[in-house]
């Protein structure tokens, strides 16, 4: 139970980094939304749903 506080932080921080790496795909490489939201989307599922599994 202690890691409950651990993994939910790493998971935030993994969402944040996420959303700059689409926005950075978004305005640098001229990626549309729904191609940007289509790569980063799979790891912020995957990283929460770990999150929540070993809780």
């Amino acid at each position: 139970m202690n890691t409950f506080p651990l993994l939910i932080l790493l998971a935030i921080i993994v969402t944040i980094m996420e959303i700059f790496v689409a926005v950075y795909l978004i305005k640098r490489h001229d990626m549309s939304v729904w191609r940007s939201l289509y790569t980063s989307l799979p790891v912020v599922v995957i990283v929460w749903v770990v999150a929540f599994m070993y809780t």
